[in-house]
C-alpha cells in the first residue's frame, strides 16, 4: 500500500478514541484501496485523498458518539485549547505556590502545604474550564466557527512521514503526575528538612539530610524537574515522536539522572546521627548509593532506547508495500 495512504489513515485515526481506531483503520484502508485501485499513480492517490477531506474532518464522521458540550464544529479546537491552557495555568500556579513556600515560610505543616498546593491548582483548572467553555459557548451561540486551514495538496504531503510513532497519552499523564508530586516533595524538603527522618515516640526526629548542605541543590533540582515537566507537556500536545523531540527528551533524561547522582553522592549532606541509627559503615552506605545510582542509569538508558526505537525504527501496524 502506498505510504501516503498509510499516513493519511494514521492521521485520521489519531483523532479518534483508542477503542475506535482499529475498526476505522481497517474500514478506511479497504475504502481507499477500492477507490484508487491497484495501479493508481501518485497523482491519482493524492487527488483521491484530497477529495476525502482533511483527516480531522473525516475523523469527526467516524466518531461513534457526537459530542455536544460545545458544538461539533468547534469541539476539537475547544478541547485542544482547554487541555493546553489548563496544563499551562495549573503548572504556573503550582510553581508559584511552591516558590511561596521557599520565599515566605509561614510555618505550615506538610499536610497544610500539600492541601494548599492541590487547592490552588484545582482552583486554577476550574477557572480555566469555566472561561474557556464560556468563550466557546458564546462563539457557538453566535454561530462563529473556529477556522481550520483549507485542506490542500501541501498539507497532504506534509503529513508526518512516520505516523506510527505515537506517544502514549497514559505514560505522559503518569509522568506529569509523578513530576508534580516530586516538585511538591522538593518544596517540602526545602521548607522542612526533617520531612525524611526517623520519627520516634517522645523523641526529636532525626533528619536524613543536613539542611544547610541540601538546600542549595534543591533549587537546581526543581529547575531540572520543571524542564522535564515542560517536556512532558510538549509531548502531550504533539502526541508523536520526532527526531528533535527525542533528542531534547533524551538530553533532559541524561541531565536529570546525572544531577541526581551528583546530589545523592554528596556524602557531607547526610546526617551522621541518621546513619548511626542504622549502624552501617560509611563505606557500606556509599556502596548502597552507588549500586542504586547504577540501577537508575540502566533504567534511564532502557527508557531512552525504547524511545529511540519508537522514533527511528518502529514500524506501523499496516503492511506497507510502496508502489
Amino acid at each position: 500500500m502506498h505510504d501516503l495512504i498509510q499516513r493519511y489513515i494514521a492521521e485520521t485515526v489519531r483523532h479518534l478514541k483508542s477503542t475506535e481506531r482499529d475498526e476505522v483503520e481497517k474500514e478506511l484502508e479497504a475504502n481507499i484501496l477500492d477507490m484508487v485501485g491497484e495501479r493508481a499513480t501518485d497523482e491519482e492517490i493524492e487527488n483521491t485523498l484530497l477529495s476525502m477531506g482533511s483527516p480531522l474532518e473525516l475523523a469527526s464522521k467516524y466518531r461513534q458518539k457526537e459530542r455536544y458540550l460545545v458544538g461539533p464544529a468547534n469541539f476539537d479546537m475547544y478541547l485542544m485549547v482547554l487541555k493546553l491552557v489548563a496544563l499551562i495555568v495549573s503548572s504556573v500556579t503550582i510553581l508559584f505556590t511552591i516558590l511561596s513556600f521557599f520565599l515566605n515560610p509561614a510555618g505550615l505543616s506538610i499536610f497544610e502545604m500539600l492541601a494548599k498546593t492541590i487547592g490552588e491548582a484545582f482552583g486554577a483548572a476550574t477557572a480555566v474550564f469555566l472561561w474557556v467553555t464560556v468563550t466557546f459557548a458564546i462563539l457557538d451561540y453566535n454561530q462563529v466557527k473556529t477556522k481550520h486551514d483549507e485542506w490542500n495538496l501541501a498539507m497532504l504531503r506534509s503529513l508526518e512521514a512516520a505516523p506510527t510513532k505515537i506517544i502514549k497519552k497514559g505514560e505522559v499523564i503518569a509522568d506529569l503526575v509523578g513530576l508534580s508530586i516530586f516538585i511538591i516533595i522538593l518544596g517540602f524538603l526545602y521548607s522542612r528538612s526533617d520531612l525524611l527522618a526517623i520519627y520516634q515516640k517522645d523523641a526529636t526526629p532525626i533528619p536524613m539530610f543536613m539542611a544547610s548542605e541540601l538546600r542549595p541543590y534543591l533549587i537546581g533540582w526543581v529547575i531540572v524537574t520543571l524542564l522535564s515537566f515542560i517536556m512532558a507537556v510538549v509531548k502531550l500536545v504533539t502526541m508523536r515522536w520526532s527526531k528533535p523531540l527525542f533528542a531534547i527528551s533524551a538530553a533532559l533524561d541524561v541531565v536529570g539522572v546525572c544531577y541526581f547522582i551528583v546530589v545523592i553522592t554528596r556524602w557531607n549532606m547526610y546526617n551522621k546521627e541518621f546513619l548511626d541509627f542504622f549502624n552501617p559503615t560509611i563505606v557500606k552506605w556509599q556502596t548502597i548509593i552507588k549500586i542504586s545510582s547504577a540501577a537508575l542509569v540502566v533504567l534511564t538508558l532502557i527508557g531512552i532506547a525504547h524511545d529511540a526505537y519508537t522514533t527511528f525504527w518502529k514500524k506501523g501496524s499496516l503492511n506497507i508495500t510502496t508502489d
